[in-house]
């Protein structure tokens, strides 16, 4: 039944069969969403009187070109009732894969306003992955900053339990499986990257008293399976060289091999899910001893993966697609 909802893609364990059936020894089955960019409703005939405006500063040319760019870059910004129904057609086709439970690596929303949060957060409620024992999030950029609108916008944490960049969280999962929560977006106020002026919070951080964090409280999942949760990419050779990569505003998160360095105290074979990037990177992709999963943003690629976890506490992977 599942076949009617995705495709098999590939698969970290070659010699199992093309497909998506949930193994007799598998004990725990996660899915990885990341950056759904539910889009939310922007007048761009106003952005556009506004950029031709005498009275525009020099910033605020720069903030709606970047607004402009991005929401038509969108592929389902003309079609949002589409797109939330392909979202929950993906999430309602979660439940015939038999899986347990759900994490979004992050950009969950497009542009930080409140109707879009409460939709995404409907879509969940609707298809019954709304709860903590079902669902963790983390916040992305997009999450976290109200990027292309000059309206007030409510904070991530009105509508979903999500961490901050300076404490992150463990939860611990049935058969011996943990999380790490981490927030890698920067302090937009107190610790702005100079290259940002357009697009804040492209490149993220890990905080030092995140990772003190994680030092002082790991001895609450001693002896587990560890899946860290990052929205901002980790490593740059699986992706593309570009011009935003030239100039730095997609480089990896700062502080990256500093995590590494603390989840190997926890979990030497510690698994690293992640999004940002929306390039599809390969299941099979390792940093050192760590799995590391990207499957690119849903919005542009409607891919996710499947991590398997048997009695033995090995892990497999496999990316699936959406068939629309």
């Amino acid at each position: 039944m599942a076949n009617a909802f995705f495709k098999w893609i590939d698969c970290t364990d070659k010699r199992r069969p093309r497909d998506m059936i949930r193994r007799p020894d598998t004990v725990l089955r996660i899915a990885q969403l990341t950056d759904l960019h539910l889009p939310g409703e922007v007048e761009l005939a106003k952005r556009l009187r506004q950029l031709v405006s005498n009275k525009a500063s020099f910033d605020n040319v720069s903030h709606e070109i970047s607004a402009i760019s991005n929401e038509f870059g969108h592929h389902y910004r003309s079609e949002r009732k589409l797109y939330t129904n392909l979202i929950k057609k993906t999430l309602v086709g979660l439940h015939r894969l038999g899986v347990d439970h759900l994490v979004i690596t992050g950009d969950l929303v497009h542009c930080g306003l409140a109707a879009e949060f409460l939709d995404i957060r409907a879509a969940l409620e609707i298809t019954g992955w709304w709860g903590e024992e079902k669902l963790t999030v983390i916040p992305g950029n997009h999450d976290r900053f109200n990027l292309y609108e000059r309206l007030p916008s409510e904070p991530m944490e009105t509508f979903f339990p999500v961490v901050t960049p300076r404490e992150p969280r463990f939860k611990i999962l049935p058969n011996g499986v943990a999380l790490l929560e981490i927030d890698s977006n920067r302090d937009p106020i107190d610790d702005r990257h100079y290259l940002e002026r357009w697009l804040p919070n492209t490149v993220g951080r890990i905080y030092p008293e995140a990772l003190d964090w994680v030092d002082r409280n790991r001895g609450q999942i001693a002896g587990h399976r560890l899946i860290t949760l990052v929205h901002h990419h980790v490593t740059s050779d699986w992706y593309p060289t570009r011009a935003s990569t030239i100039w730095g505003l997609m480089e990896p998160a700062d502080g990256v091999d500093h995590l590494v360095e603390a989840i190997e105290l926890v979990d030497p074979y510690s698994i690293i899910l992640h999004g940002h990037k929306h390039d599809v990177m390969a299941v099979d992709y390792t940093l050192g001893t760590h799995q590391v999963g990207c499957p690119g943003g849903f919005a542009s690629s409607l891919r996710f993966n499947i991590l398997d976890f048997n009695v033995h506490g090995e892990q497999v992977m496999t990316q699936l697609e959406l068939r629309p």
